[in-house]
C-alpha cells in the first residue's frame, strides 16, 4: 500500500503505524500536500494509524487515530481528498493494476488532485482520445494502454494549459498525478508497476511491532486542520470505490 495527500492548505504531521495491538513506529515525517509515499509491504491484518503535529513527542496525544485492514496479495493507493461534505476529508482506497498490459504498451491513468484549477483535461499527442476530459477534483480514471515511448501531454484547466511529457515503457503501469503549484497545473508521473518481475515495495513489516522507517512526505495531514475546525468529535471516513 502507498498513501497520498491531495488536500491542500494544511500543516504538516508525523504519521505513526502499528500492527494492531503492537507498539507504534513513526513511518512518515512532515507530510505535505501533493506527496505520495513509495509502496510499503505490510503483512495482512489490521493496523492502527496515528497522526501527531510535526516534531511532536511520540508520547503526546495523537490528533487522530484510525484502523485500516490490509488484505494479502493486493496493491492499493489510499488517496485523501477534501471532497467530503462541506470540504471535509474523504479517503479513497483505489486499486493499483500491477498486471502486464498488452505487448509493446504501458498502462497510464490520471489522479486529479487539484481543486482550484478543476476541471482538468489531459490530452496525449498522437491520440484522438484524451486520457480524461473535464475531470473533477478527486477523480481517479481507469487505466489506458499507450504505446511505448515518450508522449507529449497537455494539461488544461481553469487557468490555462501546461505542456509536459510522459515516458511510457512496455509492461509498466503509471499514475499521472495532477496537482496545483503557485496557481498552475503540475503533473507528476508515479510508477505503479515497473514490470511483472519487479515488486514496488519499500518498508517491510517486521512482525515485531514496527515498520521500516520511511522519512518521506505523504498523505493524511490535512486532518489536523479538519479536526481544529470540527472539534474533538471529528472523524476521518475511508470509502472504497469500485473503479471501472
Amino acid at each position: 500500500m502507498r498513501l497520498g495527500h491531495l488536500a491542500p492548505g494544511a500543516p504538516p504531521v508525523d504519521i505513526y503505524l502499528a500492527a494492531f495491538g503492537r507498539a507504534e513506529q513513526v513511518v512518515v515525517r512532515k507530510a505535505g500536500y501533493g506527496a505520495v509515499t513509495p509502496y510499503s509491504a505490510l503483512r495482512a491484518g489490521a493496523y492502527t494509524v496515528a497522526m501527531r503535529p510535526a516534531d511532536a513527542a511520540p508520547t503526546s496525544p495523537p490528533a487522530l487515530t484510525a484502523t485500516v485492514d490490509i488484505t494479502a496479495a493486493t496493491a492499493h493507493s489510499l488517496l485523501v481528498f477534501a471532497t467530503g461534505p462541506g470540504g471535509s476529508l474523504r479517503g479513497d482506497l483505489v486499486t493499483d493494476d500491477l498486471g502486464a498490459p498488452e505487448p509493446g504498451t504501458g498502462r497510464v491513468r490520471v489522479v486529479q488532485g487539484t481543486a482550484a484549477l478543476a476541471p482538468v483535461t489531459v490530452e496525449v499527442g498522437g491520440t484522438s482520445t484524451p486520457l480524461v476530459v473535464d475531470a473533477s477534483y478527486g477523480m481517479t480514471t481507469p487505466y489506458r494502454d499507450l504505446p511505448q515511448g515518450r508522449h507529449d501531454v497537455v494539461l488544461s484547466g481553469s487557468t490555462g494549459r501546461a505542456p509536459t511529457q510522459v515516458d511510457v515503457r512496455a509492461g509498466t503501469s503509471t499514475t499521472l498525478l495532477v496537482t496545483e503549484s503557485d496557481g498552475a497545473l503540475k503533473s507528476t508521473p508515479l510508477t505503479d508497476s515497473a514490470g511483472p518481475e519487479v515488486k514496488p515495495l519499500l518498508g517491510v513489516e517486521t512482525g515485531a511491532g514496527g515498520m521500516s522507517t520511511v522519512d518521506s512526505p505523504v498523505w493524511l495531514l490535512a486532518v489536523l486542520s479538519l479536526l481544529a475546525a470540527a472539534g474533538a468529535g471529528a472523524a476521518l471516513r475511508f470509502r472504497t470505490r469500485a473503479r471501472g
